[in-house]
């Protein structure tokens, strides 16, 4: 217990627990995108903020962010997110992107890929496409 405030550290990680079991895939998220190619069709489901959604408020149950958000994305076999990037991962390996680099993950594997996504502000921008139809797309939905 730290003495200044008086809390256990079990009050002070109360809220801040955000565990698989509930947490919700949300297909809406890049809904756009499916509209465009049903390839593009993939979850998120949210730990740390609202990450890359519309509505910075909806967390669907995730811890608000302070610093950075944080989800996961899960992708069927033969999807792929469209923007454009040329490198082959495996299972737990890590590419720290830089900002606003155009990338393109295929799922080329026999089941779902789920991607860890890292945004360094609370509230990040929404993608930045290449392919203007996308772009409008993404307008459109808000």
């Amino acid at each position: 217990m730290d003495a200044s405030d008086g809390l256990t550290l079990k009050d002070k990680l109360a809220g801040r627990v955000a565990r698989f079991a509930d947490r919700r895939e949300d297909w809406t998220v890049f809904g756009f995108e499916t509209k465009r190619d049903p390839r593009f069709a993939r979850a998120q489901r949210r730990y740390l903020g609202a990450s890359g959604s519309v509505d910075p408020a909806d967390l669907r149950g995730a811890i608000p962010a302070t610093a950075f958000t944080m989800s996961i994305q899960s992708m069927p076999p033969g999807n792929r997110i469209p923007e454009s990037f040329d490198i082959r991962l495996g299972r737990w390996d890590l590419v720290c992107l830089p900002p606003f680099l155009r990338h393109e993950v295929f799922n080329e594997g026999s089941g779902d890929c789920h991607l860890q996504t890292l945004l360094a502000k609370p509230q990040p921008l929404r993608p930045q496409y290449a392919d203007p139809e996308l772009l409008r797309l993404q307008a459109a939905a808000g």
